[in-house]
């Protein structure tokens, strides 16, 4: 902007007393101007500010209009319903808590229309939740309060959780209204005392005022039992307890629940929490032979029980075992003397069960190591859950086969490492998904060896391994499996190469451990060892001979789909691990002999999905090299886990700082 000073200016001229009236005339002109110009934009502003308005007004308006035509308001009722139904989350979830927030009630409030759609549907309403709270026992001891206020305490969480039960007894009330006569799912997890069911003498007061309280709610529950289908309950129990409420959620009779179809049963007593009682008092145990009526309905097909031994005597459960299609048996972990109690079986054990549920189609057990003496709270040596045994098909030898025509995923909780003496036993002709989770460190026994195997002492030869339990099983069923998941802790790599040239079918394969080789290097707690040569058994070898592509026929598993490899668990001491450079060749070479041009015979199924665990931190773009190579991975879902790099550390701090009255001191 021009002016007559403007080589004076931005520096240390001294105006002359002719100069300053000048300047000041020069001044005033511009601020003269500069209000125009203000005047100007608060014009322009309020233009701008009425035009946004009218903006938000035809888009309103526009809104409104095109709700009117709305496609969804156009939907009949039942196609509206199904939307509707489509939005319950599954019952055990938090959004599926009975409050404001729930998706029926929310739906309910959208307009008249939708609310009469929603109170006309009872399936929306037939799922309830209940979880209770627990009380936290740790306030009692008397390191956090003295001991003349334990009154006054449990007046306090009476009354707290006195409203908790009134308000969830409301809300199902209008639940169970609003469902009308149609089956309900209901999920309940609830505590008669403190977490895991346990009592503190200071809390037995209060434990007496819960029980009252829950005794209104479980009447409400109980009351509608004849609609119960699918039922999920998570309780902690005191054996000392006779007024015990949540136990009679156990004790119905089949007449009860005549529509009962799946039933989840989780129950935790005071002495499977680990918690330190008094020496001199005398250890609680739920009561024995107990019945839980409950699950004796003929209409049940599914059953998961996840029980403490003292809450689950077998011999005395009248379940309808040939109607179901679906069952869980899984040990409950003591964690104060580290046995396991429970539903674990013995391998005998677990064939006459199995043998008295021919309809299976998915079953989860947990066999025990028969060498565990008896009084460890183990099932009996011959336990036979009706008074007469199924009809078995003969077999070679003594043992029986136990034939399950229907059977296509078990799952196996393996405590023992001579479960192929169940495989052996078995009959599965549709079997197509096995797992199996082993011990926490796999050891053998050699047949010329002095005791168990271990990494450091592990002999050479050819059965070595022949005790790994998953052998056993993949070379009887191995022709069926296209799914397969295991766990065995330090089993030798070849041991599972081995296994794996049983199925040549597999589509999926996920291993969860590391092998033995990576045990015996020696290397620091929480490390990765790189198993690349595992890796490389996987690998097609592609001979490209100008337009001739052949594969080579020694690659395990040709039709493998999806493959995940790395341990779940950081509590394992060596993390299944691989490097870069052999998943980029596993990858490109899975990719090349894929291809529609390699001949049918020895063509390879495409990847859909790999997760593999890295030993180092990341050197490379894996899909960049891919690319370069030439390989097409459209449609491969890739999850790489690389180990978090080392801290960097510095003798001087990023940003060394004076503090201000050290600065005055300088000065």
């Amino acid at each position: 902007m021009d002016s007559p000073f403007s080589e004076h200016l931005d520096s240390c001229y001294i105006a002359s007393d002719d100069e300053i009236p000048r300047i000041k005339a020069l001044i005033q002109q511009k601020l003269g101007v500069i209000g125009n110009i203000d005047k100007e934009i608060e014009d322009v502003e309020n233009s701008l500010t009425a035009l946004k308005a009218q903006r938000e007004a035809n888009k309103i308006f526009i809104q409104k209009h095109r709700a009117l035509i709305a496609p969804i308001k156009r939907l009949p009722p039942d196609i509206l319903t199904t939307v509707f139904l489509a939005c319950l989350p599954a019952v055990e979830l938090a959004e599926a808590s009975l409050t404001r927030n729930h998706p029926a009630v929310v739906i309910s409030h959208v307009c008249h229309q939708w609310r009469q759609l929603t109170l006309d549907t009872p399936l929306l309403w037939s799922r309830i939740q209940l979880i209770l709270p627990f009380v936290n026992y740790e306030p009692y001891h008397h390191q956090y309060h003295p001991a003349n206020d334990e009154a006054g305490v449990n007046r306090e969480v009476a009354a707290l959780f006195d409203s908790a039960v009134e308000r969830l007894y409301n809300m199902a009330s209008i639940w169970l209204a609003r469902s009308k006569g149609c089956p309900l799912t209901i999920f309940m997890e609830a505590s008669e005392g403190g977490v895991g069911g346990y009592v503190m003498p200071s809390m037995r007061t209060l434990v007496f005022s819960m029980l009252k309280s829950l005794e209104r709610l479980v009447d409400l529950v109980c009351g509608e039992s004849t609609r119960w289908e699918q039922v999920r309950f998570k309780i902690a129990m005191s054996g000392t307890i006779p007024e015990s409420q949540l136990t009679r959620l156990l004790f119905l009779t089949p007449r009860d629940v005549p529509i009962l179809r799946k039933a989840t049963i989780t129950i935790t007593s005071r002495d499977h929490i680990g918690i330190q009682t008094n020496a001199n008092e005398e250890s609680p145990n739920l009561r024995d032979q107990i019945a839980m009526g409950t699950i004796h309905g003929q209409a049940l097909r599914s059953l998961a029980l996840v029980c403490p031994k003292a809450a689950t005597d077998l011999k005395v459960l009248r379940v309808n075992w040939a109607g179901l299609t679906e069952l869980m048996l899984r040990p409950y972990l003591r964690r104060g003397s580290g046995r396991h109690g429970g539903t674990h079986l013995t391998v005998d054990e677990a064939l006459t069960l199995l043998g008295h549920c021919p309809n299976l189609r998915r079953c989860n057990i947990a066999v025990m190591d028969e060498s565990i003496p008896q009084g460890w709270n183990t099932p009996p040596a011959v336990w036979d859950p009706l008074t007469a045994p199924a009809p078995v098909a003969p077999a070679q030898g003594k043992r029986p086969v136990c034939r399950l025509p229907h059977l296509h995923s078990l799952i196996l909780r393996d405590r023992s490492s001579r479960t192929d003496r169940l495989a052996s036993a078995l009959d599965l002709p549709s079997l197509s998904s096995f797992n199996q989770t082993g011990p926490a460190l796999w050891t053998p026994l050699a047949p010329a060896f002095n005791g168990p195997v271990t990494p450091d002492n592990e002999p050479e030869g050819e059965n070595v391994w022949y005790d790994f339990p998953l052998l056993g099983w993949v070379q009887r069923f191995g022709r069926t499996i296209t799914s397969i998941d295991f766990r065995h802790v330090g089993v030798p790599q070849r041991a599972v190469e081995q296994s794996l040239e049983e199925l040549p079918n597999l589509i999926s394969l996920t291993i969860r451990s590391p092998f033995s080789e990576s045990l015996k290097a020696n290397l620091p707690t929480w490390s990765s060892s790189g198993c690349d040569s595992f890796l490389q058994k996987l690998t097609p070898e592609v001979i490209e001979d100008g337009g001739t592509v052949t594969v080579s026929p020694n690659c395990l598993c040709p039709k493998l789909e999806e493959l995940a490899l790395k341990s779940v668990l950081d509590s394992d001491p060596v993390r299944l691990a691989f490097s870069e450079a052999s998943v980029v060749e596993f990858l490109a070479g899975r990719a090349k002999a894929s291809l529609k041009t390699v001949p049918e015979a020895s063509r390879v199924s495409k990847l859909r999905y790999v997760s593999v665990r890295f030993s180092n931190t990341q050197t490379m773009d894996l899909k960049q090299e891919l690319s370069r190579r030439g390989c097409n991975l459209e449609g491969l879902v890739g999850e790489w886990d690389y180990p978090v790099p080392p801290k960097s550390y510095s003798y001087l701090s990023r940003q060394p700082t004076i503090n201000n009255s050290a600065m005055d001191e300088i000065w």
